[in-house]
């Protein structure tokens, strides 16, 4: 699936809508005649001038170029298959991390639920059923501690009032039943 993206350049004094000519670094706003400096990335090529054959990757080392996102994938791809200790190795040869820290990561990626989608399918609920479950189930888990601990949280502040109150209402009911019988 091929993208298409347009850029527009526009006049910075009026606004208006320029189509930049081609081999060329500046033009005249057509709407209020300022002279617009043409960003490189906005030039259209000369159509006179000619092109340099070959590819546009040629004497690029690819491995460079796409930086760790391949190896990152291959990480992860070893880790999910159990190969914990190939992951290990080719994660280190590319991070600067611990091997402790590595080990940590990749067991973690092992462990990580792996999903297929693919692109341009319609997802159904029968599709995303398991990974609305595996989120469901989270959330319960979630929430069940969540409640036991804002129900231990609330316990302690109700005891730490009731040890601080409790003083205080007993010297405030000493002293009226003292005036009271005091009558």
């Amino acid at each position: 699936m091929s993208t298409l993206s347009m850029r527009l350049l526009k006049c910075p004094s009026c606004g208006g809508p320029i189509d930049p000519p081609s081999g060329k670094s500046t033009t005249n706003c057509p709407y209020c005649g300022s002279v617009i400096s043409i960003p490189e990335n906005l030039r259209k090529p000369d159509p006179n001038q000619q092109q340099p054959q070959g590819s546009l990757f040629s004497g690029v080392d690819m491995s460079q170029f796409m930086g760790y996102g391949a190896q990152w994938s291959e990480v992860v791809q070893l880790a999910q298959k159990g190969q914990k200790e190939e992951a290990l190795k080719k994660y280190m040869s590319f991070s600067s991390v611990s091997e402790s820290d590595a080990r940590r990561t990749v067991d973690a990626l092992g462990n990580s639920q792996v999903y297929q989608f693919n692109p341009g399918m319609g997802y159904t609920s029968a599709s995303i059923e398991p990974i609305m479950a595996s989120y469901a189930d989270t959330a319960k888990s979630v929430t069940k501690w969540s409640i036991w601990l804002s129900c231990g949280i609330t316990a302690f502040v109700m005891f730490i009032i009731l040890i601080t109150v409790i003083p205080t209402l007993i010297g405030v009911f000493a002293s009226i039943w003292a005036a009271f019988n005091s009558f």
